[in-house]
């Protein structure tokens, strides 16, 4: 298995794999994650303490959680950050010749990295070591960006 690519791994299933019971709020449960037939790819699988069999051996990796209380919604309160809008953001700024606009895009690609909406694809040293020239996906996306900093 390569261990540089990036792997998903799908939320709790919050029922049991073997007996297939659904866990309720507060409910203790066990959770792994299995390599599976397909090469390179990883399945998460949720069991009850009841059926939860501690082979070490055969799981990629293994944990003990708890269903947590639902959280309401005026609790979280409003989103605080439209990553969509800081795209187009990052995209305006990409021409302005303005250093402080440079500066700002350049903390905007970090949040935006931060927040996997950019994943870096090439990254290379310019000639003289007078900075690095990096080249930023969009994720779920071919768009590219350029950046020198």
């Amino acid at each position: 298995m390569a261990l540089d690519r990036e792997y998903k791994i799908g939320a709790s299933s919050r029922h049991c794999h073997t007996c297939e019971r659904v866990f309720g709020v507060g409910d203790e449960y066990y959770s792994v994650v299995v390599e599976t037939a397909q090469e390179d790819h990883l399945a998460r699988q949720d069991f009850c303490p009841g059926c939860w069999k501690p082979d070490a051996g055969a799981y990629f990796s293994f944990w003990k959680a708890r269903v947590p209380e639902p959280e309401a919604a005026a609790q979280r309160g409003p989103r605080l950050v439209d990553l969509g809008r800081l795209l187009q953001l990052f995209e305006h700024l990409a021409d302005s010749p303005d250093e402080q606009a440079q500066r700002f895009r350049y903390v905007l690609a970090l949040v935006l990295m931060r927040k996997r909406r950019l994943k870096i694809v090439e990254s290379r040293r310019i000639a003289g070591g007078r900075g690095e020239a990096l080249t930023l996906r969009e994720t779920g996306s071919e768009r590219r960006y350029g950046w020198v900093s």
